[in-house]
């Protein structure tokens, strides 16, 4: 009975969240059009008493990166980004990549964070990001954008701490021009998403917030504070497997994971992926192969920004991305060293932007999960695969990462005139693959 009733009140309490989330993205409209009523009216008092100035640039003016997309019936069914965060550890990616300066690459979009990883390990001469979710191509719009007008505090505020205090003017004053017109509506309308913490939004939001509640229902958030503070490995590995670990084991925590909705609506993770993994073990010896390899291997406090920004809603100076770096961000802001005009976003399907493609002028291509996404029987599979064959350059080469430790569809590439490599399989919690340690598999393919 206290089991039922524990669930019911976090089904209650997600409830809650999602009504309100919903009503404030429609009061946010209101507040946006007020806003930028007092803004022009301001404004335009301003520049009456600065006549020397030169004009201000139009919205959309200065917007070079987003491909024109037709609006589509499905992209109704996306009322906003999926991933607020990339999952995947680059470094491991640049390890197999081999990048150079006259590669031309296709990426999945996600929130951006590896496509501008890629663009300063390597300067590419063309980074193709793809995303179906306009949304996708809206944040990573945003990150060009304030990349190429904003200082590197209000830059650190909005990505890094996840909150800034005066979006709404950055964005009409600053932003605007870079933006295409979907961007800029979007962000218009959703001007709110950085008063508070902006990773707490999108579909990874609400895993975030589910697990920070059963930490906080089970009375362990002063142990997950000090998992965030250790200094060594050693220490943080004893936290994990004292105090965390046996969170995972909870009835609640189980029964939660073996939700399908619970794994897309939280995790972004499809019932096609959710059954590749089970056909290989249970959801708990999966959680376990990936968080406890990564804990007894990197420090979160200062090596690990990926589990640092789900466990605390924010990176900081020390464990943030290279693009969220000093470093990182001044080079990308350099015009002359031509990095943020390597970008082309696509609001299409990946077989759709490839479709659009010359023969042999792509390098390399990153896949990342999607393909799991299918099912089996899925024909157009094939045909993904087929366009990825005429696409790609005779030397180049084509990655992918799969929740399965052998995916059904290697057959398929093999089939369609690949040779085909494991890079790295998962094998228990011995060794972590890489920093985020979520993909049981990693692969590369190249033309035979």
């Amino acid at each position: 009975m206290l089991f039922v009733l524990v669930l019911l009140s976090l089904a209650a309490v997600i409830a809650i969240v999602w009504r309100y989330a919903r009503i404030a993205s429609l009061r946010c409209v209101c507040v946006s059009w007020m806003s930028r009523s007092r803004l022009t009216s301001d404004t335009s008092m301003s520049l009456s008493d600065s006549s020397h100035l030169p004009p201000p640039l139009l919205p959309g003016s200065d917007a070079k990166w987003r491909k024109p997309f037709p609006e589509l019936s499905m992209h109704k069914d996306f009322e906003t980004f999926i991933y607020s965060f990339t999952w995947e550890d680059p470094y491991e990616d640049l390890q197999h990549f081999q990048l150079t300066e006259t590669d031309r690459m296709l990426v999945i979009t996600s929130a951006g964070d590896n496509a501008l990883h890629y663009a300063l390990a390597a300067n590419p001469q063309a980074i193709h990001c793809v995303d179906m979710n306009p949304c996708q191509g809206h944040l990573l719009e945003l990150k060009l954008a304030a990349l190429s007008t904003l200082d590197y505090e209000d830059f650190f505020a909005l990505f890094g701490h996840g909150q800034h205090p005066d979006f709404a003017n950055l964005l009409e004053l600053e932003l605007a021009p870079y933006l295409s017109e979907p961007a800029l509506s979007f962000w218009r309308e959703h001007n709110n998403l950085f008063s508070h913490s902006f990773y707490r939004h999108g579909f990874t939001g609400w895993a975030i917030r589910v697990t920070s509640l059963v930490f906080r229902m089970r009375g362990i958030s002063s142990h997950i504070a000090s998992l965030l503070s250790a200094t060594t490995v050693e220490q943080q590995k004893q936290i994990w497997l004292e105090h965390v670990k046996p969170v995972f084991q909870t009835p609640m925590l189980v029964r939660l994971l073996k939700s399908p909705m619970f794994c897309w609506y939280a995790c972004g993770v499809p019932s096609n992926q959710r059954k590749m993994l089970l056909d290989e073990g249970t959801l708990y010896d999966y959680l376990m192969d990936t968080f406890e390899p990564v804990l007894c291997t990197y420090l979160l406090k200062s090596q690990n920004h990926f589990l640092r920004l789900c466990l605390t809603e924010r990176y900081t100076y020390e464990c943030c991305p290279e693009y969220l770096t000093p470093t990182g961000f001044y080079k990308l802001k350099d015009s002359a060293s031509g990095e943020l005009n390597a970008f082309h976003l696509h609001t299409s399907s990946i077989i759709d932007a490839l479709r659009t493609m010359e023969d042999q002028s792509l390098t390399r291509m990153h896949l990342m999960d999607h393909l799991d996404w299918f099912s089996p029987d899925a024909t157009e599979i094939d045909d993904e695969i087929k366009q990825v064959h005429r696409v790609l350059t005779r030397d180049g080469a084509v990655f992918w990462r799969s929740a399965a430790k052998k995916p059904w569809y290697n057959a398929r590439f093999e089939r369609l005139g690949f040779k085909v490599m494991a890079l790295s399989v998962r094998q228990g919690t011995e060794v972590a693959l890489d920093m985020v340690n979520m993909y049981a598999s990693f692969y590369k393919a190249t033309i035979i």
